[in-house]
């Protein structure tokens, strides 16, 4: 068992290839989603869904009010751009 950040970020690398075609489940809501490990770094991992507008109102339409679809929604509509000074 990994135990800590160094050797997690070396067994990564090691496997970056094989991991950077993986997908990983994650719980959001009711909901699992997929999403793909697009990148693995020396200080990170990057992990990227894609979702599609007609999706979002699909899943909310259909009872989704607090999934990823929902959090995505709701993020873009209370976004304001902020003020430069």
């Amino acid at each position: 068992m990994i135990d800590n950040a160094d050797d997690l970020r070396d067994k990564a690398n090691e496997f970056k290839p094989g991991l950077k075609k993986q997908f990983i489940n994650l719980p959001i809501g009711d909901e699992e989603y997929g999403f793909k490990i697009s990148g693995i770094g020396a200080k990170s991992v990057k992990i990227e869904k894609y979702i599609k507008y007609e999706d979002i109102f699909e899943a909310i339409e259909s009872g989704n009010d607090n999934g990823l679809e929902a959090i995505i929604k709701q993020f873009i509509e209370d976004y304001e751009e902020e003020d430069e000074e």
